[in-house]
């Protein structure tokens, strides 16, 4: 199922979620140029933070730690650990991205729900809220994958606080999502509260179950519960108590 617009008004210019797509896409132009070097880099390892934490200086990597998407660490391959080895993951990885497909779903669902929780917290708001959601989303992968080495990338987990924060602040708007099933397609409209709670709960349970495979569902799960909780906090008074437009009550 791929959400492809909703019903709630942003009642604004998206400028921060349109610069977030726009920085989003220019790393990604970058990384093909890099190879896989950018991956290197600057994308999350655990096990590097956790290090830099401790107080450690280098560490190496198991010969059989290869990159979820494409990348294969050297064989006993020495890690410096540092400032920028271990922290500025920690913001730049949400700006990398693993194809064109990770690239393509994520500003999909940046552009149909940024818009709005955009609205409700004001530009500057949002832009704050989507970099402490993705920071958030990250400090609970590390948690959860501590000695691991595997560089993650994606902005996903600040998406999901984006997700989290429409969870709450629109739970009745109605959203079209595209389906298809083997030959049959087509378009139905569906809460915003059951369609991304049914996202959220999918993960937990490959969470639960150990069955995420190469997504980083703890991640997503921490993105969104950082989104849910964020947005009671930093919605301005304004727009407290403020309810949803009368086009998207489902009647």
């Amino acid at each position: 199922m791929i959400p492809i617009r909703d019903s709630e008004p942003s009642g604004i210019t998206p400028y921060v979620t349109i610069g977030l797509m726009v920085l989003n896409i220019l790393g990604f132009l970058l990384q093909l140029g890099s190879g896989d070097d950018l991956i290197d880099r600057y994308g999350l390892r655990p096990a590097i933070l956790t290090g830099w934490i401790e107080g450690k200086e280098t560490m190496t990597a198991p010969a059989d730690v290869s990159h979820q998407f494409r990348f294969e660490a050297r064989s006993s391959h020495k890690h410096e650990i540092s400032f920028s080895t271990a922290v500025l993951p920690l913001f730049l990885s949400m700006f990398l991205h693993g194809g064109f497909l990770h690239l393509i779903g994520n500003m999909l669902f940046l552009w149909i729900f940024g818009d709005n929780v955009e609205g409700r917290l004001g530009h500057l708001r949002f832009l704050l809220f989507y970099l402490i959601c993705g920071v958030a989303a990250s400090a609970i992968h590390t948690q959860m994958n501590l000695d691991s080495l595997i560089p993650t990338i994606g902005a996903s987990g600040a998406i999901f606080g984006v997700l989290g924060a429409y969870w709450f602040c629109f739970p009745h708007s109605l959203v079209t999502v595209f389906y298809w099933i083997f030959l049959f397609f087509g378009t139905f409209q569906i809460r915003a509260s059951w369609l991304l709670g049914l996202y959220v709960g999918l993960d937990i349970l490959k969470g639960l179950n150990d069955t995420g495979g190469n997504v980083a569902v703890w991640a997503h799960i921490g993105g969104f519960f950082a989104g849910l909780g964020l947005v009671i906090l930093m919605t301005p008074k304004s727009a407290r108590g403020k309810r949803p437009t009368r086009w998207s009550v489902i009647r």
